[in-house]
């Protein structure tokens, strides 16, 4: 893990992802100080959202050192399928869900329930996909179960980004970006 106070976070980007999922988490990270990057599991410099947003200046998977990482966010919209069949993602997502921070939302919140991470956890998705995942599903905006945060789906990403910054980087730097966008007034 990154023992510096500037903490590092990988968001994984595969054709249709959720846009307000990925974004939201970016731009409060990067708020909060945390060096947040967008990479492409296409190995890619541009993606395409559900909505038909195209972000550019992504960082291809197979350039981005994720040892370095203290964060692994996964969005949810139709790309997690792309994610789910991708076994250098599950891999990824099973390490950091042992050892460092995991964040997943909406369709995304479904990967690491299929790989049995919410084991004996409290976690949250979006409903449809939620499944035997040996855990108690909470049908609330975002979870914190220790080192994984979910995020139910586009109506919980604020939260959800608010809860990242809590485990990331403290209770107190989520408060401090709650205030200065207003979510707290």
């Amino acid at each position: 893990m990154n023992t510096t106070d500037t903490k590092t976070a990988a968001i994984l980007l595969a054709p249709g992802f959720e846009e307000i999922e990925a974004l939201t988490p970016f731009d409060l990270l990067r708020r909060a100080g945390s060096d947040t990057t967008l990479v492409s599991v296409e190995n890619k410099t541009g993606c395409t959202g559900t909505m038909g947003l195209e972000v550019t200046g992504l960082t291809p998977m197979k350039d981005y050192d994720f040892t370095k990482a203290d964060a692994l966010i996964i969005p949810g919209g139709p790309g997690y399928e792309v994610l789910e069949q991708n076994q250098e993602v599950t891999d990824l997502i099973q390490s950091f869900g042992r050892d460092k921070t995991l964040g997943a939302i909406c369709a995304g919140s479904s990967i690491p329930g299929k790989l049995g991470l919410y084991k004996d956890r409290d976690y949250t998705v979006v409903p449809d996909l939620n499944g035997d995942f040996g855990g108690t599903f909470e049908k609330v905006h975002a979870v914190i179960s220790g080192n994984i945060v979910t995020g139910i789906s586009v109506g919980g990403a604020f939260e959800f980004a608010l809860d990242l910054i809590r485990v990331l980087k403290s209770p107190e730097a989520a408060d401090d970006i709650a205030r200065a966008t207003c979510w707290t007034l």
